[in-house]
């Protein structure tokens, strides 16, 4: 018999936990009960009809006021959407104008610079040709010579 009580009480201090849980529980009414004397619940009572207030009052006027309004904005909205295109168009053909500015200039100097390189490969041309025209000169003067020569004999 000896034996049966010990393993008793053995199992209700090891799986018996009621005398624990009791302790807490009257731990937690007495904290909240007793010293914080009901304070969780003014409070909730208040948030309660802010609520309500909330809910009767003040929606329904918001609603009202939003749907009065929503038009109008929906208006200027759209009103400012198109100008913000327009402006968006009109940098795009600003870009495009300065891309065909900027290609009109690299135009025109690369025009420049191959209109200088033709007028300076105009004038070597003209120079060996000023050299040979010379050189002919000189050879058909030097023919004439030997054929002045031949015709005196």
């Amino acid at each position: 018999m000896c034996c049966f009580t010990d393993l008793s009480e053995i199992y209700s201090r090891l799986f018996d936990h009621r005398p624990i849980i009791q302790a807490d529980i009257r731990f937690f009414i007495r904290e909240f009960e007793e010293k914080r004397g009901f304070r969780e619940q003014r409070g909730l009572v208040g948030m309660h009809s802010l609520m309500v207030e909330l809910n009767d009052q003040i929606v329904p006027k918001t609603r009202e006021a939003m749907c009065s309004n929503v038009p109008s904005v929906l208006a200027k909205l759209e009103a400012a959407n198109h100008i913000t295109s327009r402006i968006q168009q009109r940098e795009q053909e600003a870009d495009q104008d300065e891309r065909l500015h900027d290609s009109r200039e690299r135009r025109k100097a690369e025009w420049a610079a191959f209109v200088t390189d033709q007028r300076r490969q105009s004038s070597e041309l003209e120079e060996e040709h000023a050299k040979a025209a010379e050189w002919l000169k000189g050879q058909y003067a030097a023919m004439a010579k030997d054929l002045a020569k031949f015709r005196t004999f």
